[in-house]
């Protein structure tokens, strides 16, 4: 997680809850019409397993769940998510 929040700077945060699966973090995306954010969900395991709860991929969501993507590794997801906030 710190090496995420590191790359991606400070509009990034820590929003794991209590009883989700995988730690996460998220930022809000400016939008005039309602409270939109992105998330990345990080994997929990090197192998996936839903019914075991184990995941071993990172999952980024743009909130409004049309466009969500998987990613194998943390440089994949950092490209991902940069390329995705340069249109911002």
């Amino acid at each position: 997680m710190a090496k995420l929040l590191n790359a991606l700077g400070n509009k990034w945060q820590d929003c794991s809850y209590g009883d989700d699966c995988v730690a996460s973090i998220s930022r809000d995306i400016p939008n005039a019409e309602f409270d939109d954010f992105m998330a990345i969900y990080l994997p929990n395991s090197t192998k996936f397993n839903a019914e075991e709860e184990e995941f071993n991929i990172y999952s980024v969501n743009f909130g409004d769940g049309k466009d969500d993507r998987t990613c194998e590794t943390l440089e994949e997801t950092i490209e991902l998510v940069k390329a995705f906030e340069s249109t911002l």
